[in-house]
């Protein structure tokens, strides 16, 4: 069955029944490895553009094909009325020779655009219509299990050597639609020129010729998930966080008039994600607290700041805000680090015309529907109490149940990475599963996409020695030509951070830039800028570069490592997450 963006296109109401019937015959009698998108050019009818890796592409119309009639005029001659044989689209011949130009253009070997004008109510040629250059008729009597996908490569030519290679189509797809490639350059002028986004890096291995993007699932997510309520669960480096930046960009450019809001935990975070979605007015990227202070003010008086009641003060506050100053659409990512205050804040966002999140539609549903998308992945809970709560929080009125996609698949990690992991929470060399987590927490090392060298385990005696012996290992990694923008130093201990310092910096002269969450010791907060860092190694406790990604990680301190909010007999699985 081929793959269709979006899934539903056999029943959407507003494809054509022709083009629904060619879809059909699409989705059933073509292999998996071809994918089908759904088109429109302005206000024009849709049409169906389809790339088979061993063929080519196709532009598929369905045009309204009326039979010939001739009437008798005075002087006893037929005239047959052309103009309402068939008509064949312009635009459409023009985008296939358009994209034909810009597939020859790219390191793509040479790959057939057709323009196909499908007649799936004729069984017989189409009297009067003359294919033209890159154009052909596809009939009724093709759409059938043992003709379809022989006809489709019989009007592309099938001139390929076999399919294309995984790179060959990544190119492909992103010149059929461009926003599913992976940009690596940041957005916006603040940052540091030729800064990589935080997602899927694989710095040593991109060439120019080498492009990245989404995959077909992902891409079918993000730009055609239900509305309403939506809840993404997913292992580690399965893709989240590029679905719900996607998602936001999509939205925020095929709906001009709403407001978009995306929200985490982590600063940090929410500095990346600002990066990847470039915000503007309509699209808004901040962390909860922020965004509580913003709203709630903070309260004056000493002793330990309360972000519970802060929250709370907050969702008072955003209760009473004008709907002009809500939001249409909040996505949520990490939503695992949220409590249930946080979420209901997150909830409370929403413009009180969008509170109805009950759609079930791959459509926008009714007027008055909103938009509320949590990506989660329980094993990654690492902030205590909040991790262990998020998972039970619905919005009023609606549950998650036939809300959910569930990611499987590891893009991030190799194998190797995913072994020892699995291995390291669960004390067994084997893999079997003896911990308390619960079915999907965790990714088995099958699901990974990549494959890679054995993570090592540095034995140490002392914070000292652990310093000594990370300063090495960053020395041998930059002396292989590792960039330091791609390593990342992650301790479990503030004294080993101490430690750091001395060997990393004073002795050795390494650059270094310790992340500092919040002003300590009369040393201001820095960690707004450690996004733009890109020419030294940035340490940071372990929380604080939680959602980042390195192609290079030396986490110190593991032994010392603490899970705040947890209690004490749950410490040692708590930090097994943490790590």
């Amino acid at each position: 069955m081929a793959f269709l963006i979006p899934e539903n296109i056999p029943s959407r109401s507003d494809v054509p029944d022709r083009l629904r019937h060619v879809a059909r015959a699409l989705r059933d009698f073509v292999p998996d490895e071809a994918t089908v998108w759904l088109q429109e050019v302005g206000n024009d009818p849709r049409y169906l553009l389809v790339l088979d890796p061993g063929a080519g592409i196709a532009l598929i119309e369905a045009p309204l094909i009326r039979t010939a009639s001739r009437r008798p005029k005075w002087f006893s001659k037929c005239l047959r009325e052309e103009e309402d044989i068939l008509r064949i689209r312009e635009d459409i011949a023009a985008l296939a020779v358009g994209l034909q130009t810009r597939i020859d253009r790219s390191l793509v070997r040479s790959l057939p655009v057709s323009h196909v004008v499908a007649a799936p109510d004729h069984d017989e040629p189409v009297d009067g219509f003359q294919p033209g250059e890159n154009q052909a008729l596809l009939l009724g009597s093709d759409m059938t299990e043992t003709r379809m996908h022989a006809a489709l490569r019989r009007i592309l030519g099938a001139t390929t050597d076999g399919p294309l290679s995984e790179q060959e189509e990544n190119r492909v797809r992103a010149e059929i639609n461009p926003r599913v490639v992976i940009d690596p350059k940041v957005i916006g002028s603040e940052a540091a020129s030729g800064q990589t986004l935080p997602l899927f890096q694989e710095p040593e291995l991109a060439p120019e010729d080498v492009i990245r993007v989404m995959d077909r699932r992902q891409e079918r997510l993000a730009e055609h998930m239900g509305w309403g309520y939506r809840m993404l669960r997913g292992v580690a480096g399965s893709g989240k966080t590029l679905v719900l930046t996607h998602r936001a960009r999509y939205l925020h450019d095929t709906f001009p008039n709403y407001r978009i809001l995306l929200l985490c935990f982590n600063r940090l975070l929410a500095n990346a994600l600002e990066l990847m979605v470039d915000p503007g007015d309509r699209l808004t990227v901040t962390n909860i607290d922020r965004l509580a202070y913003r709203l709630g003010r903070r309260s004056a008086g000493g002793g330990n700041f309360d972000f519970d009641q802060q929250r709370r003060r907050a969702i008072t506050a955003a209760n009473r805000l004008p709907d002009s100053r809500r939001y249409d659409v909040v996505l949520i990512d990490e939503a695992q680090d949220l409590d249930h205050t946080a979420l209901d804040l997150a909830y409370a966002m929403l413009k009180k015309s969008r509170r109805d999140l009950k759609a079930t539609t791959r459509g926008l549903g009714s007027y008055n529907t909103g938009h509320l998308v949590m990506a989660l992945d329980s094993a990654q809970a690492v902030y205590g109490k909040a991790g262990r709560r998020s998972m039970t929080w619905n919005p009023p009125g609606v549950t998650a149940q036939g809300r959910t996609t569930i990611f499987g698949r590891n893009y991030r990690n190799t194998r190797q990475i995913l072994d020892f992991a699995w291995s390291f929470l669960d004390n067994s060399p084997t893999g079997r599963s003896n911990s308390n987590f619960t079915e999907g927490d965790l990714v088995v090392p099958k699901a990974a996409h990549r494959e890679g060298s054995v993570p090592r385990v540095l034995e140490c005696g002392n914070f000292r020695h652990e310093a000594r012996a990370i300063a090495d290992e960053v020395e041998r990694l930059i002396g292989s030509g590792v960039e330091v923008k791609d390593i990342a130093v992650m301790y479990g201990h503030k004294d080993l951070q101490s430690e750091l310092w001395n060997e990393l910096c004073r002795r050795r002269d390494l650059p270094y830039f310790h992340i500092q969450h919040r002003e300590r010791n009369g040393i201001q907060a820095n960690r707004d800028k450690a996004m733009g860092v890109q020419d030294k190694i940035r340490v940071s406790t372990i929380h604080g570069l939680k959602g980042l990604e390195f192609s290079r990680i030396v986490i110190g301190g593991v032994n010392q490592a603490y899970a705040h909010d947890v209690p004490e007999e749950e410490q040692t699985e708590a930090v097994k997450r943490l790590v």
